[in-house]
């Protein structure tokens, strides 16, 4: 087979692996990013108290001459920083606490049911014909809004694996949904 001929399978491939990724990460947990984020805000705050501690130092009362060596407690300082960020750094690794349990999903509404079942039609009827068209894609895109959170992630999982499997081809520039 030449290279020409290649570059269209290269291309789908490059793609899929794109969109995989892409659905992964929109759907994936974002656990960690808070546990980061209160931990970078308590890290703040301590530096932000260093900061008040170092500034509360009172200012000399002379003016002083220019080749005088001003004494700082950098030992002192690079310590507490040290410390500081030590704490940090285990609190930002240790398990994260239990939260409050998570509110149950919303019931699905009949709107949202039909869009559910319109949108899974829609994915069926690619895998049974073999390809993903722009009309396609624009028509689950606008039923996408109408569906619970659980309802979307089941509809794009499935198309999703349907594409990487080989068993749909995207006839689309840009993302599948």
């Amino acid at each position: 087979m030449s290279t020409s001929r290649l570059w269209p399978f290269v291309g789908v491939a490059i793609l899929s692996g794109a969109a995989g990724f892409a659905a992964a990460a929109w759907l994936g947990p974002a656990e960690g990013r808070a546990v980061r984020s209160d931990a970078l805000e308590r890290q703040e705050a301590r530096l932000e108290e260093a900061l008040r501690k170092l500034e509360a130092c009172p200012p000399a009362a002379e003016a002083l001459p220019l080749r005088t060596t001003v004494a700082v407690d950098t030992a002192g300082l690079r310590e507490e920083i040290r410390q500081i960020l030590k704490e940090e750094l285990r609190a930002a690794t240790s398990a994260p606490t239990p939260s409050a349990p998570e509110p149950r999903p919303p019931e699905p509404t009949p709107q949202s049911v039909a869009a559910f079942n319109q949108g899974r039609g829609l994915v069926e009827n690619a895998v049974a014909t073999g390809r993903w068209s722009e009309a396609q894609r624009q028509e689950l895109r606008s039923l996408l809004s109408q569906l619970t959170p659980e309802q979307r992630q089941e509809i794009i999982r499935t198309l999703v694996v349907s594409i990487n499997s080989g068993k749909v081809k995207v006839d689309v520039v840009g993302a599948p949904f």
